[in-house]
């Protein structure tokens, strides 16, 4: 026969379930019923249940055990007699009788009893379980708007511990990711029933995050104490956690999480609580899954959008796809590159007879055409000065033919403009000059914190510069040295001789292209 022991303990009640079977009684964590008392000894008493018959020893305790008022060392109890350990009073009760259920392979919650639910809903298919159909309708009623919504990441977590404490008798609720860099678990959300946040003062048993993980079940501890399943989780003890449910919060292909619902009141986790906490589970993975993939669609989103306003599309599809190393937007890095300086012959001249619309007409054309055609070749478009246009090839992705691609968008855009004049008859006749200087140089994002530009800089730039303003002729396109030794062999073109070009001490080779 079985009899319950209802103890009572600074001001709180606890029921322990006893059967045929010897049961310690005692503030240290061996013993079967832990009471968390001063008056207590570390084994204080004894209960033996042998049949009908239950007897209560001594073993030893401090401050002794009283039954009905009178102490003894040895004495067999009735249900109704009052014992007392030190000053811990207790009364043995009879169960209630209760008519069992059809099923007899259910999982026990009595006698303080672990159980486990697979999160796998169809290795769950023969289980029966009873389900408050109107409490599991409201949750998920809710939780479909949180999945709905797709709220950020930070947000969702906030709504998943908040469903938690509305729906089951926790004193606390909380969420720990898995860092993917470390695989560790990482506290990230928690919070009490009162409204407090970051109430990681007791910490997260690692016996229990452990093995949720690793059996992909959610567990349910009636009582941590008298569970001999967690006698090596200190941490339960020491933050006098008395019952808990914590599961995994997953994904078809990996586990990213665990959320957590704890109590230390006398009042436990039912197996209606259990079954509520899984189904939030379940939905929490898809709604933190769902959010963490909207945050990196917009964070891709946003990166293809700023690299847009200087790359190709191809050049933007490397990048993103991680085809090649190209971090845009950190550190500075040194390159080797080519860069083309090309602008417009007279167009100060030019805009003087011309509406100020006309002539952002007349630029965005110029513009447009020598845009279409630096993408065409995997070049990024560095900035537009004036009437100018500055291009890089070789950053932000490395080309080892980077002075190749350069010389041969150069010519391209002598053609398209061409073309442009044609199409144009009525606005004034567009002519450029055009140079392209090689070498190393500093790439990567330049300026402050509210605002960053990505660019090149160097004394190839420098270089390029000058060429192109004081070197080059209308309509003609000029190389270094350094461009020319890029090329493959074979490439025509006509000496200019040394220069020397305004701030700088040696002299220049340039050639002009054929």
């Amino acid at each position: 026969m079985s009899y319950v022991l209802r103890l009572t303990a600074q001001g709180r009640t606890e029921r322990h379930s006893l059967k045929n079977r010897e049961t310690v009684i005692g503030r240290g964590a061996g013993s079967d019923v832990v009471v968390i008392d001063e008056s207590m000894s570390r084994r204080h008493a004894r209960l033996v249940v042998d049949g009908d018959a239950v007897t209560v020893e001594d073993l030893d305790s401090s401050n002794g055990v009283f039954k009905n008022g009178e102490r003894v060392k040895s004495a067999s109890v009735r249900p109704g007699d009052l014992l007392r350990f030190g000053g811990v009073e207790a009364l043995l009760e009879s169960p209630p009788v209760v008519e069992q259920p059809a099923r007899t392979d259910k999982p026990a919650l009595a006698l303080e009893h672990t159980i486990f639910r697979r999160l796998d809903i169809a290795a769950r298919a023969d289980e029966h379980v009873v389900v408050d159909a109107k409490r599991v309708l409201r949750l998920m009623s809710e939780v479909g708007k949180t999945l709905v919504a797709s709220l950020p990441l930070g947000e969702v977590l906030a709504r998943v511990v908040e469903l938690l404490l509305a729906h089951v008798p926790a004193e606390r609720a909380a969420i720990l990711l898995i860092d993917p860099a470390t695989g560790t678990l990482v506290p990230t959300v928690s919070r009490l029933r009162t409204g407090e946040s970051g109430a990681f003062e007791h910490p997260v048993s690692r016996t229990v995050t452990d093995l949720v993980l690793r059996e992909r079940a959610a567990i349910l501890s009636a009582d941590v104490l008298g569970d001999t399943r967690f006698d090596t989780a200190n941490s339960l003890r020491l933050s006098n956690v008395r019952s808990l449910m914590c599961g995994p919060l997953s994904t078809q292909n990996e586990n990213i999480g665990v959320l957590l619902a704890d109590t230390a009141l006398a009042q436990r986790f039912s197996e209606a609580d259990l079954e509520l906490f899984t189904a939030l589970a379940h939905y929490a993975s898809t709604a933190i899954a769902q959010a963490r993939l909207t945050t990196r669609v917009q964070e891709e989103m946003q990166r293809r959008e700023r690299l847009a306003r200087y790359h190709s599309p191809a050049v933007v599809d490397a990048v993103l796809s991680g085809v090649q190393t190209a971090d845009v937007g950190a550190e500075m890095q040194e390159r080797d590159v080519s860069v083309m300086f090309t602008d417009i012959v007279g167009f100060t001249t030019l805009a003087e007879a011309m509406t100020p619309a006309a002539v952002a007409d007349f630029l965005n054309g110029f513009f447009s055409t020598v845009t279409d055609v630096v993408f065409a070749h995997h070049g990024t478009i560095d900035k537009f000065i004036g009437d100018a246009v500055l291009v890089v090839f070789g950053a932000p992705l490395t080309q080892d033919d980077h002075a190749a691609r350069a010389v041969a968008a150069a010519k391209e855009i002598m053609t398209a403009i061409a073309a442009l004049n044609a199409r144009r008859p009525s606005m004034p006749h567009l002519r450029v000059r055009m140079a392209i200087n090689s070498g190393p140089a500093i790439v990567g994002d330049v300026g402050s914190g509210k605002r960053l530009e990505y660019t090149v800089l160097g004394d190839v730039v420098n270089t390029c510069s000058r060429m192109e303003s004081t070197v080059a002729k209308p309509d003609q396109i000029v190389i270094g040295r350094a461009t020319l030794d890029r090329l493959p062999p074979g490439t025509e073109t006509t000496a200019l001789g040394p220069l020397q070009l305004r701030g700088r001490a040696a002299a220049v080779e340039v050639f002009a292209l054929m």
